[in-house]
């Protein structure tokens, strides 16, 4: 635990080093080295714009804090009652004071440290979201830690280590099971990276993917592994390569320190933490609750007795704190109730795991009801008026996290941000934005249960991939919820190493259209030489590129899953001895030498092409792959 605490305070004080002198803070005026006389007049809202959801920052809260000061039952004959807290709070939400800040939040977070205006206040406020961001840093590093050992435990990790003695030809204390053993054409390619079993192309493939090497018409056939030095070719065909021919570039137990550095380390959560973005707080509350849903249920006491650590209290508590903020998180409760045992009747009885997985899954859905209807209660109480005016209150609190609205009768609705529901919004009539507003919000929900069904072995998997959607369908897409996104997709190196190029192309060309957009926002709204449509289209290609990569998780996920049942149930040896037995006596290269394959005629080499399933491809089992 040392390393690590080590790591993170070097890294957090680094990062504030970087935030004070480089990057300006926008809630105590602060300027820095990237401030808007260096880039430009408007080059910070267009950075806010692109990284900050506005409903949920220091700014939002000071502007509750100044209706809390300043009643609009001043002004307003409809509120008639003046005076008192309850009439504050009741009045913060009269429509037309856009105020979205959950009464609770205001009261705790508002009053306390936002309406006194002070300089030494506002040092606290860059320090609390400096504390929340290393706190998730803690939390990831331990989420990945503990994720890596839960699948250790399970039989994937069992046939991953067999497949790496079968390849190095090794043979431990008793036989290998050769059941076990993952073929060549079913491993991921990329598996290298993180010393994890590579696919290995079987002799025909290898063959047509390398028959372009040679130099002669005679040679393209034959493909060659080098050349003398004196220019000729040798006649001698390439192996396929193994695992064992690279090095790889990171080990599993080292990513949890990797993603835990990216979390507190990445741009983004600087200048979203500099913009005053209360994002981080609700999302470490997560992590925490992530945290404590995979901590291991017993430990052993200095006597080597088993003791009981209870965690589900701490897992109820920490999710509802989010799911007040924003309803959004409470979609993370589902890969929560799975790691606490939801499902854990698919599992096979007795093994390690099983031992070792939490069983409450019911006590702490219980207690996330229980926790979220008490903070609602108390928020009631503050506002006062009654369960109608409390109705009205949730209705300004809880819908524009979910779902792109209007802000008030007026018709206006939140500025640009990276998603599309700005733009399609204005551009729909007003007759139709209830049904785009009830479609668009609904999209998402249509995931959870799918999903959760599909993927229920992979609660790590499945909880950033709810990430990675909600980076698509939030009502104010920001780059600060995507990085998380992709943090959280970081510690499944398993599903990472399946996926195919188009990810990595659309992971690698993020940074352009993110560019563009500021460039493009500051334009049309300061220069005044731009319009929405250039912005329109830089968020059509940042959804796709995000689009991209959430398919590519989950189809690699799907493939991995796909694998592992494969081999439990024996279908890849069943399929493999059917292929063997009906294949002719003329079809079989003798002694898996492939250079047998090239000595062999053209009429039998063109035999081998028709028969071999007509096309040369693997089974239609294996396709898919």
């Amino acid at each position: 635990m040392k390393p690590i605490l080590c790591h993170l305070a070097a890294a957090t004080v680094l990062r504030l080093l970087i935030s004070l002198v480089a990057i300006p803070n926008t809630t105590n005026g602060s300027n820095g080295m990237l401030s808007g006389g260096t880039l430009g007049p408007g080059i910070l809202p267009a950075i806010s714009a692109a990284i900050l959801d506005p409903v949920h920052t220091w700014d939002h809260l000071e502007e509750a804090c100044f209706w809390l000061e300043n009643s609009p039952s001043m002004w307003t004959e409809s509120w008639i009652r003046g005076g008192g807290s309850d009439a504050g709070y009741e009045a913060m939400y009269t429509p037309g004071t856009r105020i979205i800040a959950s009464p609770l939040v205001v009261a705790l977070l508002g009053e306390t440290l936002v309406c006194p205006h002070s300089k030494f206040l506002r040092a606290i406020q860059t320090l609390i979201l400096l504390l929340a961001d290393s706190i998730g840093a803690y939390c990831i590093y331990h989420l990945g830690k503990r994720i890596i050992e839960i699948e250790g435990m399970e039989n994937e990790a069992e046939m991953e280590r067999v497949t790496i003695l079968s390849d190095k030809n090794t043979v431990g204390e008793g036989k290998l099971n050769d059941d076990l053993v993952i073929p060549g054409i079913l491993r991921p390619e990329r598996g290298w990276i993180v010393d994890l079993p590579s696919k290995i192309l079987p002799p025909k493939e290898y063959l047509v993917k390398t028959s372009a090497i040679g130099t002669t018409s005679d040679d393209k056939k034959k493909p060659e592994c080098d050349r003398k030095d004196d220019g000729s070719s040798k006649t001698s065909f390439c192996t396929p390569s193994t695992s064992m021919d690279r090095e790889p570039l990171l080990s599993l137990n080292q990513l949890p320190i990797v993603a835990s550095l990216l979390y507190i380390s990445n741009p983004i959560s600087m200048l979203a933490n500099a913009s005053g973005s209360l994002r981080s707080i609700w999302d470490s509350c997560m992590l925490v609750s992530f945290y404590y849903a995979t901590i291991p249920p017993t430990k052993i006491s200095k006597e080597g007795f088993p003791i009981k650590i209870p965690s589900a209290t701490m897992v109820a508590v920490a999710l509802c704190m989010a799911t007040y903020a924003d309803v959004g998180y409470a979609a993370f409760l589902l890969p929560i109730l799975l790691w606490r045992g939801l499902f854990s009747c698919g599992k096979a009885k007795g093994t390690t795991f099983e031992r070792a997985q939490h069983r409450d899954w019911k006590q702490v859905l219980a207690l996330f009801i229980v926790y979220l209807s008490g903070l609602h209660y108390f928020a009631s109480l503050l506002v006062g008026g009654g369960s109608t005016a409390y109705r009205q209150v949730l209705a300004r609190t809880v819908l524009p996290n979910i779902a792109f609205v209007q802000q008030d009768f007026s018709g206006s609705v939140p500025g640009p941000s990276m998603g599309l529901h700005w733009y399609m919004f204005v551009q729909m009539f007003d007759r139709f934005r209830p049904y785009f507003t009830v479609f668009i919000s609904g999209i998402p929900a249509m995931f959870a249960i799918p999903l959760m069904i599909r993927l229920y072995r992979y609660p790590s998997v499945l909880a950033a991939t709810f990430q990675l959607l909600w980076a698509i369908f939030r009502p104010t897409t920001t780059v600060h919820t995507l990085t998380l996104g992709l943090q959280l997709a970081l510690l499944n190196p398993r599903t990472i190493v399946r996926m195919r190029n188009p990810s990595l192309i659309s992971f690698c060309a993020l940074p352009v259209p993110i560019i563009l957009f500021i460039t493009f926002q500051r334009m049309w709204l300061v220069t005044g030489n731009g319009n929405p449509n250039y912005i329109f289209f830089q968020c059509l290609v940042y959804g796709m590129f995000v689009v991209i990569i959430t398919m590519e998780f989950v189809s690699a996920t799907v493939k991995r899953d796909k694998v592992r049942r494969m081999v439990e149930k024996g279908t890849v040896k069943k399929l493999a001895r059917e292929k063997e037995g009906t294949k002719k006596e003329g079809d079989i290269v003798g002694e898996g030498s492939i250079a047998t394959l090239a000595s062999r005629p053209k009429a039998a080499e063109n035999t081998f092409d028709r028969n071999d399933n007509a096309s040369g491809m693997p089974e239609p089992s294996l396709v898919f792959l």
